[in-house]
């Protein structure tokens, strides 16, 4: 069986929030879309096991929205 690194939450913000001032981001709804998006990349290359709690995570990550937003003011 494939052993898996532990997954790190604020390794995925730090590229999301990346990927996301590239485009660039500035909803909520498309936020959403994007930590998704990138859940769903991380599992389709096998680095997410499908067996983690990826509802949870991807929770998580969309509950960051507010810490990125205040990246949006300062700008």
């Amino acid at each position: 069986m494939t052993e898996f690194l532990a997954f790190d939450l604020n390794t995925a913000y730090q590229e999301i929030k990346e990927r996301a001032e590239a485009a660039p981001v500035t909803n909520k709804e498309a936020w959403d879309e994007m930590v998704e998006d990138y859940i769903n990349e991380k599992l389709g290359v096998g680095e997410l096991d499908k067996d983690e709690n990826t509802e949870g995570i991807i929770e998580d990550l969309k509950n960051m929205w507010l810490e990125y937003e205040k990246n949006l003011n300062i700008r």
